[in-house]
C-alpha cells in the first residue's frame, strides 16, 4: 500500500507539473509585445554665419535651411555676362531697365530681377513709389530644371522695396537684402528670411528689339 500512495502521488505531481508547463506556455503564447517606431528625424534651423556677405554671394534661410550661392551660371564663358548685370536703353520711347542678381550652387539657382529701375536711382528713398512695370521678381528653382509649372519652382513677384532692396551701390557693387513667402503652381510655399547679397553689377547697351534672357 505505501507503494501504490507513493506512486499516485508521484502521477499526481506530474500532471501538476503537465498543468503549470501548459499555462506557462499558453500566457506566453498570449504576450503582446508593443514596438514603438523611432521618432523622424528634425532638421534644426541652421545657424547663420558671423561675418559679412562677401562679394560676388547671395545667401539667406530658406526655410530652416540656411543657403549660400557663389556661382554663376555661366559656365562656358570665362567672363560674367548674365547673372549680374544691368540692362538698359530706350524702345520706342519707353526706358529699358532690367537688373539681374543671379547665383547658384550645385542644386539650386536663386535669381532676382529688379524691373523698371534705373540702377543710378538706387538706392531708393523708402517707402519706394511704385508704377507701372517696376516691380521686383524672386526665383528659387532646382539647378538645370527651370519651369513655371514645375512643383519645385518657386517664385514671388512683388514691388521693389517689398521683398528686394538695394542698400549700396558704390562702384557698381550692389548690396542689399531680400525676404518674403514663395510660392510654387501647386501652392507650395518657402519662407525665405534673413537674405543679403553682394554682386558687382555689368552695364550692358540693350538695343532696341535685342531681348535681355528675362
Amino acid at each position: 500500500m505505501p507503494e501504490n500512495k507513493s506512486m499516485k502521488s508521484l502521477l499526481l505531481l506530474i500532471r501538476m507539473s503537465l498543468v503549470i508547463v501548459f499555462m506557462l506556455f499558453y500566457a506566453c503564447d498570449k504576450v503582446t509585445v508593443e514596438i514603438k517606431n523611432p521618432p523622424l528625424p528634425v532638421h534644426r534651423k541652421d545657424e547663420k554665419p558671423l561675418t559679412p556677405v562677401p562679394l560676388g554671394c547671395i545667401r539667406g534661410y530658406f526655410g530652416d535651411y540656411y543657403r549660400t550661392f557663389t556661382q554663376h551660371i555661366e559656365k562656358i564663358q570665362p567672363v560674367d555676362s548674365f547673372s549680374n548685370c544691368y540692362y538698359y536703353g530706350s524702345c520706342n520711347g519707353t526706358p529699358i531697365n532690367q537688373i539681374n542678381l543671379i547665383r547658384c550652387d550645385s542644386s539650386f539657382v536663386f535669381a532676382m530681377y529688379i524691373m523698371g529701375r534705373s540702377l543710378d536711382s538706387l538706392p531708393a528713398t523708402f517707402p519706394v513709389s511704385s508704377g507701372y512695370g517696376k516691380y521686383a521678381d524672386i526665383e528659387f528653382y532646382p539647378y538645370q530644371s527651370w519651369s513655371w509649372n514645375s512643383p519645385g519652382h518657386y517664385f514671388l513677384a512683388g514691388y521693389y522695396g517689398y521683398s528686394v532692396s538695394i542698400t549700396d551701390k558704390t562702384d557698381d557693387i550692389l548690396t542689399g537684402t531680400f525676404e518674403g513667402i514663395l510660392t510654387s503652381s501647386t501652392g507650395e510655399m518657402l519662407p525665405v528670411t534673413d537674405g543679403e547679397f553682394k554682386l558687382k553689377i555689368y552695364r550692358k547697351y540693350m538695343p532696341c528689339g535685342q531681348g535681355n534672357g528675362k
